[in-house]
């Protein structure tokens, strides 16, 4: 059957699917160099910013910066990165506020944010209640992700929380700490650009973690031995990393620290509980990587976290995630960039912020900077931002769960992944033939019918044929950044 069948299109679906890898999606699987990302309707008269010193790169250069800390160059963006310089833009992004939502999209942000209901306390909560619970927690986090990274102007706060719910990861899979991952993802946004220090005490006290990690019901009192859940995925995921220098051993006194961290039944907030805390074999004088406690209870968890914070492993690694994320998937942890970016995490104290804009600035960016391929979320929100006028705040529900279906086929629902380490970075985890079909038929079901109360308008691309409008959104500017 034809397309003409259906609204008049004269493609079939198989013609549609051939013109596309012709086009170039077989070319967006790879890594390719020097490829300029294109915005469309954007103007390349202006040069400014880093790396655009008047070479005839220099438009190619600060594109591919703008695209890495967007979530794609829109006309507007373009522009107000051209009137103030990268390095600039790039300031004023790390200094807004997590709140600090502008124009429509302020309305649109409490729209998200009003879909969930209150917070559950410690009673039990009925059948029909969880089910809703479920419901609106799932649609804020797909809502908060998808839209604010397609509409939100504090664009590469958005990139950074990208990368920190995978590096912090609590999946969605798990209930109870569904309930309490909007909140979750509201403390990663708001601790962003902050110290890594901080943010781990943030992420090991807050009860999504706590109850992800199993760490909340954790006692070392009298004969029960603590959870090893937390203190494994602090140090092998969370920090060090499984080559930090650790063992079994350092396992369990870690355990032994964070016994107590736990949850207070009546408010469902952190508490520490100091009759569930014992050191264990800490307390006979041991160490974890050179860090020893001081009796202190509570505070000797956050001086732990601050230890590992600062750790040489826990720089190298952070520093070299965020260069894969920021630069290229490719870039090897000994590049001189990286370490650049690891003096920096260091000398500003564990401030994520600095590193972040010291990668996207730098001289060497040009040269070490490959393509990688778009994961689903980022394909999905840089079609919005490219194609779709912005939702009214009235339809956030329907399109939560409209985004919902499309990245649940795609594969990458925000939070969704179920294994601690969060979804896998390298674009060869999102190429093989099965993700690559799944792409192509979710955008080409965008184009067609949207989602209820988000339909994609041609004229947001400078063309007015629906074919046309298909071939542009799966064009390999989509499938790469």
């Amino acid at each position: 059957m034809t397309a003409a069948g259906r609204d008049g299109w004269h493609l079939s679906r198989r013609q549609l699917l051939q013109t596309i890898a012709l086009a170039g999606i077989a070319a967006g699987c790879s890594s390719t160099e020097g490829a300029s990302p294109r915005a469309s309707g954007s103007s390349s008269t202006t040069r400014s910013g880093p790396g655009a010193g008047g070479g005839a790169d220099s438009d190619a250069d600060l594109r591919l910066r703008i695209e890495r800390a967007s979530f794609g160059v829109t006309p507007t963006l373009w522009k107000e990165v051209s009137s103030v310089g990268f390095a600039t833009w790039l300031d004023r992004q790390i200094a807004s506020a997590p709140k600090q939502a502008e124009g429509s999209f302020a309305e649109l942000d409490g729209a998200i944010d009003a879909i969930l209901p209150e917070r559950p306390g410690g009673g039990r909560l009925a059948k029909e209640d969880k089910a809703e619970l479920r419901r609106a927690s799932v649609g804020v986090l797909t809502a908060r992700t998808v839209l604010g990274a397609a509409y939100a102007p504090d664009q590469l706060r958005q990139r950074m929380v990208d990368v920190l719910a995978d590096r912090l990861h609590v999946s969605s899979s798990g209930v109870p700490e569904l309930y309490f991952l909007p909140s979750y993802d509201r403390m990663l946004r708001e601790n962003a650009f902050g110290r890594f220090a901080d943010l781990l005490v943030e992420m090991a006290s807050h009860p999504a973690m706590l109850l992800s990690l199993d760490n909340a019901a954790s006692r070392a009192d009298g004969t029960n031995r603590p959870n090893e859940n937390f203190g494994r995925e602090l140090m092998e995921l969370h920090t060090v990393g499984v080559d930090g220098g650790y063992d079994e051993t350092d396992v369990v006194e870690a355990a032994h620290v964070f016994s107590g961290w736990s949850l207070d039944r009546r408010t469902a907030e952190f508490t520490f509980k100091p009759e569930w805390h014992s050191l264990g074999p800490l307390a006979e004088g041991g160490d974890i990587l050179g860090w020893k406690p001081k009796g202190r209870g509570e505070a000797d968890g956050k001086d732990f976290l601050e230890y590992l914070a600062r750790h040489p492993a826990t720089a190298e690694r952070l520093v070299h995630l965020l260069a894969r994320r920021f630069v290229s998937e490719e870039i090897a942890a000994d590049h001189p960039l990286v370490k650049e970016a690891v003096d920096i995490y260091d000398e500003q104290d564990t401030r994520l912020g600095p590193v972040v804009a010291h990668l996207l600035t730098s001289d060497r960016f040009p040269a070490a900077a490959t393509k990688m391929l778009r994961r689903p979320i980022d394909m999905v929100a840089t079609t919005l931002r490219r194609a779709a006028a912005e939702p009214k705040p009235d339809d956030v529900e329907s399109i939560a769960g409209g985004l919902f279906g499309v990245l649940r086929v795609m594969g990458q629902v925000p939070y969704a992944w179920p294994a601690p380490d969060g979804y896998p970075t390298p674009s060869a985890a999102w190429s093989n033939a099965g993700a690559v079909i799944s792409r192509w038929n979710s955008l080409i079901t965008l184009a067609h019918d949207g989602v209820p109360g988000l339909a994609l308008d041609p004229r947001r691309i400078d063309t007015s044929d629906r074919d046309q409008m298909l071939l542009t959104l799966c064009s390999p500017d989509l499938q790469l950044v």
